[in-house]
């Protein structure tokens, strides 16, 4: 039997048999792989090093082509999220984006640490979600390779417009004029299907300024950024979510548990 140890990020975990759990993880060095837990007799601290979405330094042995948990000790638990369903489905949302932009036996890359600080900054901080989350969400894109150019209209070359549209199947922008000269009818709703073969977002410059920052800021400061009005984030939550989806051809499940639950948060505080 070999022994091997390293730290990974817990992205799921699932039932395996009569007692066994089966880890989805993903390290830097080996990108995403499996491991299993033997029965659930796991306590205390062991049990909170096996919690999804906790960083857990892990010891391994091998057996039959299989990889098992000897020990798990917590390296980082991001407590914040424990107490708060609202970061729990969130932090679940980020698992699975994870997930599909990594592959197995596959050094991680940016994606792993992307993740490893939306968690922190999800644990450390308060009514910022929606910030949090967007700027993952077009980080992850720009990792996965599909970086849109923003630093001037797509279709007449001006430069930084003050308002545009994210035109998100080419990854451009679209200026308000060259908007109006192909299209009449305005305003749009937030996210517009215009035509056959375009998806718009309407964005303020503020919106445009921070995808820019988002997309090349490096890796430990892709969070540290500011909107000072509603408006921007609401224009710069629905082009990272809308470009993000389109570009992985997929939505999430978890993004639609997490987005009810903040629904009927808003209803109950309604009330």
């Amino acid at each position: 039997m070999r022994n091997t140890s390293t730290d990974a990020l817990i992205l799921r975990v699932q039932e395996r048999g009569a007692s066994d759990r089966l880890l989805t993880l993903i390290s830097a060095d080996e990108g995403r792989f499996y491991a299993i837990v033997k029965g659930r007799a796991a306590k205390g601290r062991e049990a909170a090093a096996l919690e999804p979405y906790t960083l857990t330094n892990f010891e391994f042995y091998e057996k039959n082509g299989l990889r098992w948990v000897k020990n798990a000790t917590v390296t980082e638990a991001f407590p914040g999220i424990r107490y708060d369903t609202e970061k729990l489905f969130l932090a679940a949302y980020f698992a699975d984006v994870v997930y599909e932009l990594s592959d197995e036996r596959t050094p991680a890359g940016e994606i792993l640490p992307l993740c490893l600080n939306a968690m922190y900054m999800l644990s450390t901080t308060q009514n910022d979600d929606a910030r949090i989350k967007a700027a993952f969400e077009f980080r992850a894109a720009v990792l996965a390779g599909f970086l849109p150019e923003l630093t001037h209209c797509g279709a007449c070359g001006r430069a930084e417009p003050e308002g545009a549209y994210l035109d998100v199947m080419n990854g451009a922008l679209l200026c308000v004029d060259c908007f109006q000269r192909k299209n009449a009818l305005l305003p749009l709703p937030e996210v517009s299907d215009v035509g056959t073969r375009s998806i718009l977002v309407p964005l303020c410059a503020s919106a445009i300024a921070a995808l820019g920052y988002i997309a090349t800021a490096e890796p430990r400061r892709v969070f540290a950024f500011r909107l000072l009005d509603e408006a921007s984030l609401t224009a710069l939550s629905h082009a990272a979510e809308a470009y993000l989806h389109h570009h992985l051809e997929r939505g999430f499940q978890t993004l639609e548990n997490y987005k009810r639950l903040v629904a009927i948060r808003h209803q109950m505080l309604k009330n």
